[in-house]
């Protein structure tokens, strides 16, 4: 959102008296330009409920999530927690805190972002090359790109790219929209360089339906 939003939508939380979850997701991957400010760095009355974890950022199987929590809602949240399941291993929480204290989670991003935005550039550059029919949509940041493809084609192609070893999640059912904008959304930050370009290619040699002009 727009920092013009974000504002608002700060502005409303504080009128009415309600709650903000903020699951910033992939800020940490931003490629092309610096961060937009959180709700919870622009709320000054204690209204946004800060979301993240270190899935992403670090490796799934830490399983450490966090939340940054107005100073009312500490206390209830730690009941919670301790009601609901006790708490994450003591050992990895130690761990993950001596590496965020010591420097070494700022450096680790800083790698991981010339890494993905490296490997997003290739990727973009490979569709650009060889994919006419696929339009790129987002590519600011974040572990995924999206593409549009044309109406009444994604599902044919989908299995098409799918017989090929190829899996391209679907986009189509995500919008609210009538008709739905269809499309894929495409990985890349998993992947070397070797194999994003194969899969391209592979994706290169597939053929539209034949009703579908592009």
């Amino acid at each position: 959102m727009s920092l013009q939003r974000r504002m608002a939508l700060v502005d409303y939380a504080k009128r009415e008296g309600c709650w903000l979850v903020e699951d910033d997701y992939d800020s940490e991957f931003l490629y092309d330009s610096r961060p937009m400010p959180s709700l919870q760095g622009l709320d000054s009355a204690g209204r946004v409920i800060y979301v993240g974890t270190f899935s992403k950022t670090l490796f799934p199987s830490l399983r450490i999530a966090y939340a940054v929590l107005p100073d009312a809602l500490i206390q209830p949240m730690v009941t919670a927690r301790s009601v609901y399941d006790g708490h994450v291993a003591q050992l990895a929480q130690a761990v993950t805190a001596d590496f965020l204290a010591q420097g070494h989670f700022t450096a680790h991003l800083r790698l991981m972002r010339q890494l993905y935005r490296s490997r997003r550039d290739l990727l973009l550059e490979l569709i650009q090359k060889k994919l006419p029919w696929a339009q790129p949509l987002s590519i600011v940041g974040g572990l995924q790109l999206s593409v549009a493809l044309p109406q009444n084609t994604e599902a044919y192609m989908t299995r098409k790219a799918a017989e090929k070893g190829i899996a391209t999640p679907s986009i189509t059912r995500l919008h609210i929209s009538t008709p739905q904008n269809e499309g894929w959304m495409l990985g890349f930050a998993a992947l070397q360089p070797g194999q994003i370009s194969e899969a391209v290619e592979t994706l290169s040699k597939l053929r539209m339906p034949k009703s579908t002009s592009v």
